[in-house]
């Protein structure tokens, strides 16, 4: 049968990550709660965390929050877990309660990246562009994990891209992909930023090496950007390297479709965002 895929959007590539590794920089002291259930409680939370229960890692949290509300490190734990499990706004009002109960420039390193990293997606996720460039910027300078500075990137250019500031968002992509050159959703957002400018060539080449790891989103932007760039056929074969052909005869109409609507003026970072958020159904793979 045939598998469903909504394609990413702009949006949707700013990849949420520092959750499961938060723990290794988590330090018992004062803010710890007290008595020995909460211990097994804590204990619990962080095994089904690290195990990807996130769910019932959230529940854990929640129960011993309500209990006594957490602090410090346990309070930055709890919302990491909340931010991949619960609505942007709850997670933006635990990191809120996190940054209001801490000094941020006594913060080590690690815990002031995961804050300032999860008050930016969150704000990201909100709509509030500004705030989240702040964020990524606080959570960047930050000698944290550097294995979550790609994805920090990343979300710093998403927040550029959308305050109208395309170099400076391309720069962040850009670095991204110096630290993970396989790294997706940088290079995906990089080829659409690329398309908005007219850059039509250099978003192809971009996408047409980067698409070898066989991300999908990648192979669908590239068709989107070859029929942008009037080479129809190309876009079609690219297309049907993943879709049953029917899928795509249509998504192929709806790029065009898309071609036709920025020609007669609408605005291209509103066409290019709908269109990569179009749903697919991929052809089986046997």
């Amino acid at each position: 049968m045939p598998r469903t895929l909504t394609a990413l959007s702009l949006l949707a590539l700013l990849a949420l990550g520092g959750c499961s590794s938060l723990g290794s920089a988590m330090n018992a002291g004062a803010d710890a709660p007290s008595g020995k259930e909460a211990a097994e409680a804590l204990k619990l939370a962080r095994v089904l965390r690290d195990n990807g229960r996130l769910q019932g890692a959230f529940e854990v949290y929640q129960r011993l929050d309500q209990r006594s509300p957490l602090k410090g490190d346990y309070l930055l734990e709890y919302a990491s877990v909340a931010a991949a499990v619960r609505p942007a706004r709850d997670a933006w009002a635990l990191y809120d309660r996190a940054r209001q109960g801490s000094d941020l420039a006594s913060l080590d390193p690690a815990q002031r990246q995961a804050l300032c990293g999860g008050l930016g997606r969150a704000a990201l996720a909100l709509g509030n562009a500004a705030s989240a460039e702040q964020s990524f910027t606080c959570a960047l300078k930050a000698d944290g994990d550097r294995g979550q500075r790609a994805q920090l990137l990343n979300g710093l250019g998403v927040a550029q891209t959308l305050l109208g500031q395309r170099p400076a968002a391309r720069e962040a992509f850009q670095q991204a992909l110096a630290i993970e050159p396989g790294y997706s959703p940088a290079a995906n957002n990089l080829a659409l930023s690329w398309l908005a400018d007219g850059e039509r060539a250099k978003a192809i080449g971009l996408l047409n090496g980067a698409r070898q790891n066989g991300e999908v989103s990648l192979q669908l932007n590239l068709a989107l950007a070859w029929v942008l760039d009037g080479h129809d056929d190309t876009a079609l074969r690219i297309l049907e390297e993943n879709l049953e052909a029917p899928y795509a005869e249509d998504i192929l109409q709806r790029f065009q479709a898309t071609r036709e609507r920025i020609a007669n003026g609408a605005p291209v970072d509103s066409e290019l965002l709908a269109a990569s958020q179009q749903p697919l159904k991929l052809a089986s793979q046997d």
